[in-house]
């Protein structure tokens, strides 16, 4: 009568599916939506452009104000993308701005690189 107990325990666990770790999904929302965004090196930054131009990327040091890095991308109308690559970089807390063809501000947040 034991043998059939444990055979029967067994066979029930035995069946049971397996649980499966679900991956973390990372919400891409808009980079310039809020104040302050923690970043790592070859973090994918996104954001939304209402118009297709020039557009420059700056990232200003901080603490002595001085530009350390700009980008100049064509940008597109609707979702884009830019990677970030901070490994060069000679401070931890930036001001990243985005500025259109007439040097109008578009967005600017601050970055803390992890």
């Amino acid at each position: 009568m034991k043998k059939l107990i444990l055979i029967t325990f067994i066979f029930l666990v035995s069946c049971t599916k397996p649980e499966l770790a679900v991956p973390e999904l990372k919400i891409n929302k808009d980079f310039f939506s809020v104040s302050e965004n923690g970043v790592k090196n070859g973090d994918v930054i996104n954001f939304t452009l209402i118009t297709s131009g020039i557009y420059t990327i700056t990232m200003i040091d901080t603490t002595i104000n001085q530009v350390v890095s700009r980008e100049r991308f064509n940008g597109k109308i609707g979702p884009n993308s830019l990677k970030i690559y901070t490994n060069s970089l000679p401070t931890k807390h930036l001001s990243v701005v985005l500025k259109d063809q007439n040097n109008n501000q578009i967005g600017k947040t601050k970055i803390i690189i992890n």
